[in-house]
């Protein structure tokens, strides 16, 4: 196997695409409800294709971008059938930019088609990364923003290229919001380990930055950018203790992932066979990694989809084992341990994820535009979704402090422009704002267990 990955072959190259689309596509196929998450981000893309706002008619803190290419999937109507064939495409694409910037740039002896096998392995460790979601497509534009950076770091006096490099990290922030403070991974790469003067730090700046702004015309034009800062600067730059920790999903997503990029980490530091352009790409690699340490804090929460930029970090530190260990026997048994651990990963956490996946509706409801006042998005698969609260994890705290003038005008706002004919309320909300929304909750009446209908 190592001998078949390391050599530079198209005929290898063409087999392992093929292959690991078979593989996903055989995954496609097995028909599986959605993810929650992954449902949500269809809620949103069909929200938008009616006209709503994201941030005011829509409450959630995904990337502008991010909403957009689901709001494309929607328009076209692409289901949920093609979302790990798109996901796959878009990571194929990451693992030739992963490749082709080792090659190009000499960061390790010649590998073949290793580090592309090695990329695709780690960016399929948990089958939450098999479909598409802001981290993995913002990550796109990281990578291309490291490729830039090894560009730079190749040569004795850095260009004025650096503008493309705040573009790449501006536009993958507007994927992942969190991505924004991998502006200061790129100026500590280039301090470090290149000739930047004060005015190439100042292009990377604004590259960046112009992204932002572009973004802050569009959400001024639609009358919305008040929204889209707030969520901005509490998904980027407002530090916090996570939430939501699932140590044994982690465990099965990461868990191989980190054994291996630390066990890479540590023979890079303790070997003396690293090259000196390798050794800024390594130390640079080690800068994104204490940068995606900062990062954790300010994801929503600690689950697989919202920590894969952990994992090019670690597959590049992971792939200096192909070449550090001497003996040929070590480097295949490295393979097909990864390979094992791969499998194993995914066998369990096969078994254990119903949990994280859609459940069926329980209201028997079909066609009617319904409110859910609960975390409940199931409910939305026979019906249409109106109103804003697609992410119950941030609309929640409205309803606790419902005794607030700020909220109140919140959820005026919000409940005015829409008349569902059903309400559907496992939090026992409805009766905590019918005093103070009484001209909109009065048409409404208990017709089944927390379930309302209008009628008029």
């Amino acid at each position: 196997m190592f001998q078949f990955l390391s050599y530079k072959s198209s005929s290898a190259f063409l087999f392992l695409l093929i292959g690991v689309s078979l593989a996903i596509l055989s995954y496609a196929q097995a028909d599986v409800a959605p993810f929650i998450w992954e449902f949500k981000n269809y809620l949103i893309g069909q929200n938008l294709n009616k006209g709503y706002r994201l941030y005011q008619d829509i409450r959630d803190n995904t990337g502008p971008l991010t909403a957009n290419f689901f709001q494309v999937l929607d328009f076209f109507s692409i289901s949920f059938f093609w979302n790990a064939p798109i996901n796959l495409a878009v990571v194929f694409f990451q693992a030739y930019v992963f490749q082709s910037t080792i090659s190009r740039y000499d960061l390790m002896p010649p590998l073949g088609n290793l580090p592309f096998f090695i990329y695709l392995v780690f960016l399929h460790s948990s089958f939450e990364l098999f479909v598409p979601n802001g981290a993995i497509l913002g990550l796109t534009f990281l990578l291309l923003a490291w490729r830039e950076i090894m560009a730079q770091q190749s040569t004795l006096q850095v260009n004025d290229r650096v503008f493309l490099i705040g573009l790449f990290i501006g536009i993958a922030s507007l994927c992942y919001l969190s991505y924004s403070l991998f502006i200061f991974w790129a100026m500590l790469s280039l301090l470090f380990y290149s000739s930047i003067s004060i005015r190439q730090i100042l292009l990377l700046g604004i590259g960046f930055i112009i992204i932002l702004i572009s973004a802050g015309m569009v959400f001024s034009y639609q009358g919305n950018l008040a929204n889209f800062l707030e969520v901005y600067r509490n998904s980027s730059f407002r530090f916090q203790i996570p939430s939501n920790i699932d140590i044994k999903s982690l465990a099965l997503g990461f868990g191989p992932c980190l054994f291996f990029g630390l066990v890479g980490l540590y023979q890079v530091i303790r070997s003396n066979k690293i090259r000196s352009n390798a050794q800024k790409a390594q130390q640079t690699n080690l800068i994104w990694l204490f940068t995606c340490l900062l990062t954790l804090f300010t994801v929503p929460s600690l689950k697989v989809i919202h920590m894969v930029f952990l994992l090019p970090s670690l597959a590049y530190f992971a792939l200096n084992l192909c070449y550090l260990y001497r003996g040929y026997w070590k480097k295949e048994l490295l393979i097909w341990v990864i390979l094992a651990s791969l499998f194993f990963s995914l066998k369990t956490e096969w078994n254990q994820q119903g949990a994280q996946r859609l459940e069926k509706a329980k209201l028997g409801l079909s066609n009617q535009k319904l409110l859910v006042l609960g975390p409940q998005l199931e409910e939305y698969q026979q019906n249409e979704m109106v109103g804003p609260f697609v992410n119950w994890d941030l609309s929640k705290s409205l309803f606790s402090e419902i005794d607030q003038y700020k909220t109140i005008v919140i959820l005026q706002d919000y409940l005015s422009r829409v008349k569902p004919s059903y309400i559907y309320d496992p939090e026992q909300n409805f009766n905590r704002i019918s005093p103070y929304l009484p001209d909109w909750t009065k048409d409404y009446h208990l017709v089944g267990p927390n379930l309302y209908k209008r009628e008029n």
